[in-house]
Order: structure tokens, then C-alpha cells, then sequence
């Protein structure tokens, strides 16, 4: 019975990034079983294990893509049974009641500002808005349609080295039970989308640290699969 085949993890290229693209730099260094393409990031199965060991070798930290990202290319932290788990949960969480507002969790909470929170769900349709409380967020779009391919996108992707969790938001509004901090939604609703202003990041120009210019975001590497423990179902 043939050994199961360890995935190598291949991370921090442009979204936009196509599976053919992501294959045919594998292809180089020896035969490709299959692609499992997500967004951002991506695992690949190698027939030989140690043409996938030549291929961690000579394409970590190579420069990839139109803005020139340096992958991050290691082994999965685990095998093929995790990766599988996560995503049969991402499937399950699918069938929760529909939502255009999306509840995300496990990013950090110190760095990630709701610029970067912008930029990893925009790709996915029109934002309404992004809301950061504490260690959590919401993010809200103009359709039904758009906030479930965001799901199914993002669920379980990574924002500055962390690998999320997202599902719908329990109500429409994205407010939790108990709000407390942070100012209700609906002052943010006739905010321009050219200049978002919500949440902590209304005034990136202060003199906070940690609003004076984005964080250096290095190489993603390779996400733990563990499911969030916070994680509601």
C-alpha cells in the first residue's frame, strides 16, 4: 500500500495567482499529483517526496508574481486528515443562515488594522463596512452573493501570519448581543467607501505606533490547522 503523500505548503502570493501558475513552478523539479489551490496560499501533493524536499529547497524565498513576493514554501504542519477536517468545517459552516455581514476572528489584535481586513475581503465584492472590536470584526458587503463567496474564500485564509476563521454574522447588522465598546454600526453606514473611517482606525495619523504605517508583513508561512477554539458553530 503506497505511503500517503505529504503536502508542501506554498504561501504569500497574490491572490489573483492561478493553480496553472503555482503547477508549473512544481513541475520543475519533478512530478505534480495535484494542486489544492486557495486563496493566497496553496498545498501541493509530489509524487516523489524528494523532488518535493528540491522544490522547498530552490523556490523558498523566490520572488514570484507581478509585485515580486517572495514565497514561502515549507511542509504542511500537518498531513492530509487535517487539511481535509478544516475543510469539511469550512463546508459545514456554509449551511449556517445566510448573512451580508461576515463575523471574523483569530486575526491579531494588536496589528491588524481595518485597512489590512479591507484589503483581504475586497477582492470578493463591494464593501459596506469593516468594523474591528478587540480580537474580532465584522465585515459587511452590499449583497448576499458577495458576502458568501467572501465566506467560502477567506474561511480559514491567513491575515499577517494568522489563519482566520470566518462565518456568517448572527445578525444582519453584525452586532454581537452585548455591543459594548466600540459605537454602533449605523453611524458608519453613510460613511464614503473612498475614505473609511471606522472603528479604531478613524485616525490612522496619530501617533500610535501601530498606526503610523502598515506592519511589515515578511513571508507568510505555513498555517497550523487546529480549529479555532473560540470559533461559535
Amino acid at each position: 500500500m503506497a505511503a500517503k503523500i505529504r503536502p508542501v505548503y506554498c504561501g504569500n502570493f497574490e491572490y489573483d495567482a492561478r493553480q496553472s501558475e503555482i503547477e508549473r513552478l512544481f513541475k520543475e523539479y519533478g512530478r505534480v499529483e495535484r494542486v489544492d489551490m486557495k486563496t493566497g496560499f496553496s498545498f501541493i501533493y509530489m509524487e516523489d517526496e524528494r523532488d518535493a524536499e528540491d522544490a522547498i529547497r530552490h523556490l523558498d524565498n523566490m520572488e514570484f508574481g507581478r509585485q515580486r513576493r517572495r514565497l514561502s514554501v515549507e511542509w504542511a504542519k500537518q498531513g492530509d486528515g487535517a487539511i481535509r477536517r478544516r475543510e469539511d468545517a469550512r463546508r459545514n459552516n456554509t449551511k449556517l443562515r445566510p448573512s451580508k455581514t461576515l463575523f471574523v476572528v483569530n486575526f491579531d489584535p494588536i496589528n491588524t488594522r481595518v485597512r489590512d481586513l479591507e484589503r483581504h475581503f475586497e477582492p470578493y465584492g463591494k464593501l459596506v463596512r469593516v468594523q474591528i472590536r478587540k480580537n474580532f470584526g465584522f465585515v459587511q458587503y452590499e449583497t448576499q452573493d458577495e458576502a458568501t463567496k467572501a465566506l467560502e474564500s477567506t474561511n480559514m485564509s491567513k491575515v499577517m501570519d494568522r489563519v482566520i476563521t470566518v462565518e456568517y454574522a448572527a445578525r444582519e447588522d453584525g452586532e454581537p448581543p452585548s455591543s459594548g465598546r466600540g459605537g454602533s454600526p449605523s453611524r458608519y453606514r453613510g460613511s464614503s467607501r473612498g475614505s473609511p473611517s471606522y472603528g479604531r482606525d478613524r485616525s490612522p495619523v496619530r501617533g500610535s505606533g501601530r498606526n503610523r504605517s502598515p506592519p511589515a508583513r515578511g513571508r507568510s508561512r505555513s498555517p497550523d490547522y487546529r480549529p479555532y477554539a473560540g470559533s461559535r458553530r
